[in-house]
């Protein structure tokens, strides 16, 4: 997140924010006036300080290619080892229903453990929902092609679930998709 973009977050949060080369100016309840930077990889959204801070110069918060947009994934036929896997091996459903960020990294820890390749699969549907998670996983004899896995249903031969507005290898990338005030 660019300063700019963090200045147009907060004025849509109903807070006054003014960008500056270096911060965002904000002024807070109670005549406050605080400075913020975006903080990139680190937890939270943005750095709280008392002063203006000093430049520091561009910084990298993640890769280019960290978040791909409207990835569509190869469905793998539901037979041979990583079908097999899932079918002996997990135990559906993983969370209850509504608790697919829990069980996305569940299964992801699952199948990581025995050395598959997973990638997280978002879709935020509508900003008053909180959308849908799941994962494809790589099948290692189908080159290139992937086994959709919902936490609650299992394997799923949907079209919907091999393609999604967001993807992303590892849960931290879901922040910057769905970013979020937090006070440390």
């Amino acid at each position: 997140m660019t300063i700019d973009e963090l200045a147009f977050f907060l004025a849509t949060h109903s807070y006054r924010s003014e960008p500056k080369p270096d911060h965002v100016l904000v002024d807070l309840p109670g005549g406050i006036e605080a400075y913020l930077t975006p903080n990139g990889a680190s937890p939270g959204l943005a750095d709280f300080w008392k002063s203006p801070p000093k430049s520091t110069g561009p910084v990298r918060t993640l890769a280019e290619d960290a978040i791909q947009r409207n990835a569509s994934y190869d469905e793998a036929p539901p037979t041979g080892e990583l079908a097999e896997f899932t079918r002996s091996r997990l135990l559906f459903p993983v969370t209850p229903l509504g608790m697919c960020y829990d069980g996305s990294r569940k299964l992801d820890d699952s199948y990581s453990a025995y050395g598959y390749r997973v990638m997280y699969m978002y879709d935020p549907s509508e900003w008053d929902w909180q959308g849908h998670l799941w994962v494809v996983v790589e099948a290692p004899e189908y080159p290139d092609a992937w086994i959709a896995v919902d936490s609650y249903y299992g394997i799923m031969r949907i079209d919907d679930y091999y393609s999604a507005p967001y993807s992303f290898d590892d849960m931290k990338y879901l922040d910057y998709i769905n970013p979020r005030w937090r006070l440390m």
